[in-house]
Parts: structure tokens; C-alpha cells; sequence
């Protein structure tokens, strides 16, 4: 409409002027220029220039972990929702090469770290974790921060490592640590994640004495029920990292560098800004952490792990978090109150993260932040048996967080109905889905589920994710069993039949029994 009206425009002045035909010509041609700019530039980019997402698009309406939904605070009455904005991965076309190092650039020293308690669960699951290192051969060192053990779980703890972790490498190791759980009077046991990185930053590596040793090296902090999928090292260049966006931009350099810390991004947003700061910082009256706009707090800050820093910044961070969290906790007694320390920590020392969307999938619903478009992205027939394909990892997100349950039909895994002991010899694996059952299925039935038998409806992309993490744990689980077993069983005793299920029966019609109670 527009356009026919410039067009009738120009027609009259032509009619008063002969002269103005050249002058239109020009003005034609730079008008058309510009629309087709335009149109290229738009397609290219569909959420606009700066890929800004509101309403359910926005990281955080997905959850987690079980208990996410009901702790996340809500926005006060008549507060604006800052600006979320998310990302596509980019394309092997578009990515782009990795920068050329320096003659004299040394690859710097790795280490990965995860903070655990010493039960019977977590061992298994820091287990799994050293035995995917391994495979996927993370460079550096991997430590096991084991809070909270009695003498006689460390006995056994040292026994393992040296009997069976030694065989995966002789850089995997485990640290003790006090339990840090009744620091400040009550019993919050995710203390033991920052307590307990200060302590081995202290007593293990030695930093303040090492202090040019490593404040060079990379640093991470990961979770114990995480499962690389590929190796996670400080440069980025060249990879299918999605960088959440931001209005500071991406780095122009992709790597983990001093001043310049990276961690996954997580759903909470600007969460830890909403607590009573002035409480946390009330001996910095003056913290740069009080000064953040909306939008920095919810684009740079909103970091979990994999938590990823130089030896230098790692070692700061730490010692603010350890600081801080305390005070976090008594206003805000909830699970992610350690995370908020965090972000609180490295908001305070003006160290702004580089927040990925694919170091991790965990929670198959969340709408964006999660490497899951990688994941959307596969062929129906490459999700069950690609998840096993270390020569295909360039297209998979970087860890497998396997803290959801996840079910299709009656296929089922979930960390807290896996026996702690099914890793012994006499215990059967698991049986392996067939690929293609996110076809089959469009609900789901619990394992527990009341009543029992109820069928619970599922979107077919969540179908096709719920296949991914069921095909992908079930097939580590039972490859990282029969390896252990090949290492610790009598000859003859192992057992590598893959028969076990979470139900009686597979068959969604068959529902005779009720619950399954027993485990292995």
C-alpha cells in the first residue's frame, strides 16, 4: 500500500518536471537495495536483530529439578519481566573457525571437579562420571569432592579408586572434605559444594602457595549425576556452543579466560537478585551487585554447572560464594540458595559469565536455554542409537544432566528408582529400548503412578527427547556396568543379561501387578 502510494507520488511530480526522472531512477534503485537488505538480514535472524523472546518462550518456565516450580520466586505486582533472549545453534556452514593459537600458546591444565556426599547413590552416579570421562577423553585431571565420609567409607572409597578409577586414569582422584552441612546451624547439605571446592582449592591443590601454578589452569564445576557427552575444554572456537545472547554480546574470543568465566545457563533468571540482597551485602554497602540492571541480571548471571573459570577467577568467586552463601541461605532457605551464592558471588566481583544453551540437556519440556534443539534436531531413526556415537558428539549438547525422571509408554529411568548396588556382579542390566519408540508412544505410564496404569499425555517433541535421555542412559548405564563388572567379578559370575524393567510389563494394556515395589 505504501509503496502504490509513493509510486502515484512520483507520478505526478513527473508530469510537473521533466527533470525528475533521473533523480526517481536513483532514489528506485536505493528503496529496492534496502528492501532486499532488509529481507535477507530478518531471514536470517528470525527473532529479530536482537533475538529477544517474551512470555513462554522464556528460559524459566520449565523446570530443573522436581521442586524448582513452587521455590521459584514470583514477580512483584507491577514489575516488568526483564528481557530473556535465547539463541539457534548455529549451522556447520556458519560456525565459525577456530582461531589460530599463538606459536608459543600452551594448552592449559583441566580440572574437573564434582561435589558429593558418600552414600551408596552417589557413588554409582561418581562412577558413571569417571567412566564417561574416559570414554570421551576429557582432557586434565577429574576430582571426586567426597564430603561428610565416616573413616570406613573412606577406606572403601580408597580402596576403589586404587582397585578400579586407577584403570580409567591415574588423573581421576578423590578429595575429602568435613561435612559442611550445619555451618550455620541448621542442616543445608548443598554447602558442601562451596565448602567443599574452597576446601580442595586450600588443602588439595594448594592454591595461595601454587599461586603461579594455577592461576592459568581451567576449572570446572559440574554435578555428580552428569554424563559428558563430549569433552568440555576452555576453547569453543569453531563448536556448536550456544551462546545465550545478551546485550554485551558474545565474547570475541570463545574461550574461558581470565575475566571472562562460562557456565551453563539455568531457569531461575533473575531469581538471586530478588532475594533480600541488602541482607547478603550488607557489609558491601557498595557492591557492584546492587547496581545491575534488569537485564544483566537476567543475561549474565543465571549460571549453574558446568561452571567453567580460570584458576585465578574460580579461586575468587569461591571465596566470595563461600562468603555470601550463608547470608543467601537465611533469606532464602531453598535448593537453588548455593546457586544464588554463586551468581551473587560473581555479580559482586563484576565478572559477568558467557551463559551456554548447550552445555547440557536435562528437563525434555523447558522451552529454550538447554541444548534440546540440538537434540530436535536429529533423525527420528539417529536418536536412540545416535546417543551412543562418539564420532557424531559434534552434534550433541556437552553433558547428559540426568536429574528428571523420564518415561515414554512404559519405558522408564530415573536415578532415585536405580538400586544402588545394581552394578554388582550378580545384578542384571537394563533392557535396551528398540529405536523408534517415541513414534510409538504419545503418553507415558509412571512406574509409580496412582492409580497405577494411568496413561499421561506427552507432545512429540517431548516424545522424541524422553527417547533420547531413556535410549542414551540405558545403553552408559549398561556399557559402564559390563566394563566394571569385566574388572571386579570372578570369571563367570557376571551377570550381562539385559532383562531388567521398571514394570511388570512392558505392555501398556497389561497392567496386572500394580506398582513394581521390588527393585533388582
Amino acid at each position: 500500500m505504501a509503496l502504490s502510494q509513493e509510486k502515484r507520488t512520483l507520478g505526478s511530480a513527473r508530469k510537473q518536471n521533466k527533470f525528475i526522472f533521473p533523480l526517481e531512477a536513483v532514489f528506485a534503485v536505493v528503496f529496492t537495495l534496502w528492501v532486499v537488505v532488509c529481507f535477507a538480514f530478518y531471514s536470517s535472524n528470525p527473532t529479530g536483530p536482537e533475538g529477544v523472546v517474551h512470555g513462554e518462550n522464556r528460559p524459566g518456565e520449565a523446570v530443573l529439578e522436581p521442586e524448582l516450580r513452587k521455590q521459584q520466586p514470583s514477580m512483584r505486582a507491577g514489575q516488568r519481566r526483564p528481557e530473556i533472549r535465547v539463541t539457534r545453534p548455529p549451522s556447520m556452514a556458519k560456525r565459525r573457525p577456530p582461531k589460530a593459537k599463538a606459536p608459543d600458546e600452551k594448552f592449559p591444565e583441566h580440572y574437573m571437579t564434582f561435589s558429593t556426599a558418600c552414600s551408596e547413590s552417589q557413588n554409582w552416579q561418581s562412577f558413571m562420571f569417571f567412566y564417561y570421562a574416559h570414554k570421551v577423553q576429557q582432557p586434565g585431571h577429574v576430582v571426586r569432592i567426597a564430603s561428610g565420609c565416616s573413616d570406613g567409607q573412606k577406606e572403601e572409597l580408597v580402596k576403589f579408586h586404587e582397585d578400579v578409577i586407577s584403570k580409567l586414569s591415574d588423573k581421576f582422584s578423590v578429595h575429602f572434605t568435613p561435612d559442611f552441612a550445619r555451618i550455620s546451624g541448621d542442616n543445608y547439605k548443598y554447602y558442601n559444594k562451596p565448602y567443599g571446592v574452597q576446601h580442595w582449592l586450600t588443602h588439595g591443590l594448594k592454591y595461595e602457595e601454587n599461586r603461579d601454578e594455577y592461576e592459568d589452569a581451567i576449572m570446572m564445576i559440574l554435578d555428580p549425576d552428569m554424563i559428558l557427552l563430549r569433552p568440555l575444554t576452555y576453547d569453543f572456537d569453531g563448536t556448536n556452543v550456544m551462546i545465550h545472547q545478551s546485550k554485551r554480546g558474545a565474547p570475541s574470543t570463545r574461550r574461558v579466560m581470565h575475566g571472562q568465566p562460562w557456565a551453563s545457563l539455568y531457569a531461575f533468571g533473575t531469581g538471586p537478585f530478588r532475594v533480600d540482597t541488602k541482607y547478603v551485602f550488607a557489609n558491601y554497602t557498595d557492591s557492584p551487585a546492587l547496581r545491575l540492571t534488569s537485564e544483566e541480571q537476567a543475561n549474565n548471571y543465571p549460571g549453574g554447572p558446568p561452571y567453567m573459570a580460570t584458576g585465578r577467577d574460580m579461586f575468587s568467586i569461591v571465596t566470595s560464594w563461600c562468603e555470601l552463601v550463608p547470608r543467601v541461605h537465611k533469606v532464602y532457605e531453598h535448593l537453588l540458595g548455593e546457586m544464588y551464592g554463586w551468581s551473587l558471588a560473581a555479580a559482586h566481583l563484576g565478572l559477568p559469565h558467557t551463559l551456554s544453551e548447550s552445555f547440557m540437556v536435562s528437563a525434555v519440556d523447558i522451552g529454550s536455554g538447554e541444548g534440546w534443539r540440538l537434540i530436535d534436531n536429529l533423525g527420528d531413526d539417529e536418536i536412540c542409537e545416535f546417543s551412543t556415537l562418539k564420532e557424531k558428539e559434534d552434534k550433541l549438547p556437552y553433558t547428559m544432566h540426568y536429574c528428571q525422571n523420564y518415561w515414554l509408554g512404559k519405558w522408564f529411568i530415573g536415578k532415585y528408582r536405580l538400586d544402588s548396588d545394581f552394578l554388582k556382579c550378580e545384578k542384571p542390566l537394563l533392557l535396551e529400548p528398540p529405536t523408534g519408540i517415541h513414534e510409538k508412544y504419545d503418553f507415558y505410564i509412571k512406574p509409580g503412578g496412582k492409580p497405577y496404569g494411568t496413561r499421561e499425555k506427552l507432545r512429540r517433541q517431548s516424545a522424541k527427547r524422553e527417547e533420547f535421555m531413556i535410549c542414551g542412559m540405558i545403553k552408559r548405564l549398561n556399557d559402564a556396568a559390563t566394563w566394571i563388572k569385566s574388572v571386579t567379578c570372578e570369571e563367570g559370575t557376571a551377570n550381562l543379561k539385559k532383562e531388567f524393567i521398571f514394570h511388570h510389563s512392558l505392555d501398556p494394556d497389561n497392567n496386572e501387578g500394580g506398582e513394581k515395589k521390588a527393585k533388582w
